[in-house]
């Protein structure tokens, strides 16, 4: 009888794990941030941070570094309504903490990319974010990879032009 009871402790003493269907939080900017980089740093792993429509610029709206987490940052509306305008200087995203497929970028246009030695719309290091119905435009770079530059890196490229 005492191996019964011991059996039917161990039973009730295992916690039970719960699944979620939705993201563990949804960032907004500008509502919740001023930059979408404040939202990239307040957000945690599965978070997903939404830009709304509009045209995104200056310092906090581009070089946006994941820092190594797994977030899905997406535009509200699509890739032809939300755009990161580098305005000639720096890169729309800088993946170089080993941030993996989980690490999503979905539907921007990043422009004007530049001023950069590498990867003037993504520069992707160690690194391999999925970049997804995104539009890489008018970027350069002085040595290699004017739209996107991987090193030791394997991004996956999801219908993007």
């Amino acid at each position: 009888m005492v191996g019964v009871v011991a059996v039917a402790l161990l039973f009730v003493a295992v916690p039970q794990v719960e699944t979620r269907a939705e993201p563990e939080n949804i960032l907004r900017v500008p509502g919740d941030f001023t930059t979408i980089q404040d939202a990239i740093d307040a957000a945690f792993d599965g978070d997903t941070v939404v830009i709304p429509d509009g045209t995104y610029t200056g310092e906090g709206n581009k070089n946006l570094d994941f820092g190594g987490k797994t977030i899905h940052l997406k535009s509200q509306n699509g890739l032809y309504r939300c755009i990161i305008d580098c305005e000639g200087s720096g890169c729309g995203f800088y993946f170089h903490k080993g941030e993996t497929s989980e690490s999503i970028v979905e539907g921007f246009t990043i422009r004007n990319g530049g001023e950069v030695e590498n990867g003037g719309g993504i520069c992707c290091r160690k690194s391999s974010p999925t970049i997804l119905n995104c539009t890489i435009m008018s970027n350069s770079a002085e040595n290699n990879g004017g739209g996107i530059y991987c090193h030791s890196a394997d991004p996956a490229i999801i219908n993007c032009l």
